[in-house]
């Protein structure tokens, strides 16, 4: 393995205030920074006060195996990651702040700032999740100040975000570029949901690539690649992952059904140099229906050691002065 060969030094970084991990080298080799916002499943005391649900399904939206399998690709390739410790039923660093229900505050409390009607919100996942996987309320009839509130977001939301903003900036001094790739686990997608979505695309060619559904593939959409519809990134980085993943069979699509959350809409900054990329893979390529470990996990590891190491050597110039086409909503 890569991390063997080269046995780069790595640095952790973690405040202790906080539930941020900061994993990074002390040369930094490539262009590109980490980011696993899902993969925590540490749940605070203040939450299990508040709750009637228990630790399993309080983590049930955990993006499992993530952490462990890309860790020690940034260990080996020496290129920074941050990684969110604590469960996101706590706090979702995916969401901005002002992705609030406001249905959580009792009723004398003086709002924060929120979006009452963002979609995310009113289907019980903002960033304070009102709900957990199965529909199940997290808080019931419980209400929360919003100093409680804050101190979440003081404690986890924004040290995240300061961290990839940190490293980011670091990352385009250097090189010039940054390349931000947001790691993320999905849901294994059943095969008539698969073949509905890219009928939906394409109704006269579901195939879309030769090979594609062979390999690696779990035989429906493997993985999800998001760019905000091309605001995020330069399209050169988008087509290297794209291009990686075929090679190994994988189906993968572009912004649907997930085009990219609050992480890459925030740093992603083509124009000086930041580039964001959601990647979603399907735990089916590496886990067993038990999580852990499956037979092509290995396999799945390295092809996601190229990608990055793919996204490190792209030639700054072709991420440059973007066709404003490709830039628009």
């Amino acid at each position: 393995m890569l991390a063997l060969r080269l046995g780069v030094p790595m640095v952790r970084v973690m405040d202790p205030a906080t539930p941020i991990a900061v994993y990074e080298p002390e040369r930094q080799a490539l262009p590109v920074v980490l980011s696993c916002p899902h993969a925590g499943t540490s749940v605070p005391e203040d939450l299990t006060a508040l709750t009637g649900l228990d630790h399993s399904t309080l983590i049930g939206a955990t993006d499992f195996g993530v952490e462990a399998l890309v860790k020690p690709l940034a260990e080996g390739l020496a290129v920074p990651l941050v990684a969110c410790t604590v469960a996101r039923a706590y706090v979702d660093v995916n969401r901005n702040t002002d992705e609030l229900d406001p249905s959580l505050f009792t009723a004398e409390s003086t709002l924060p700032p929120h979006r009452v009607r963002s979609p995310r919100v009113l289907a019980g996942l903002g960033v304070i999740p009102t709900l957990a996987p199965g529909n199940k309320r997290i808080y019931g009839d419980t209400k929360l100040t919003p100093e409680a509130i804050e101190r979440r977001l003081d404690g986890v939301h924004r040290p995240y975000h300061r961290a990839l903003a940190t490293l980011t900036a670091r990352t385009v001094e250097r090189f010039g570029f940054c390349i931000l790739l947001d790691c993320h686990s999905m849901p294994a997608m059943s095969a008539s949901a698969s073949f509905s979505l890219r009928r939906d695309r394409n109704p006269f060619r579901i195939k879309q690539v030769p090979g594609e559904g062979q390999g690696l593939s779990t035989g429906s959409v493997d993985a999800v690649l998001g760019d905000r519809f091309g605001t995020t990134c330069a399209k050169p980085v988008v087509l290297s992952v794209l291009h990686r993943l075929w090679h190994d069979g994988l189906m993968v699509e572009w912004n649907r059904p997930y085009a990219g959350g609050y992480i890459i809409r925030r740093h992603g900054d083509p124009t000086n140099g930041i580039h964001a990329l959601q990647f979603e893979l399907s735990r089916d390529l590496y886990l067993t229906g038990a999580l852990t470990p499956g037979p092509n996990h290995d396999k799945v590891r390295d092809m996601v050691e190229s990608v990055i190491q793919r996204l490190g050597r792209l030639d700054p110039a072709v991420l440059r002065d973007p066709d404003p086409s490709d830039l628009a909503e």
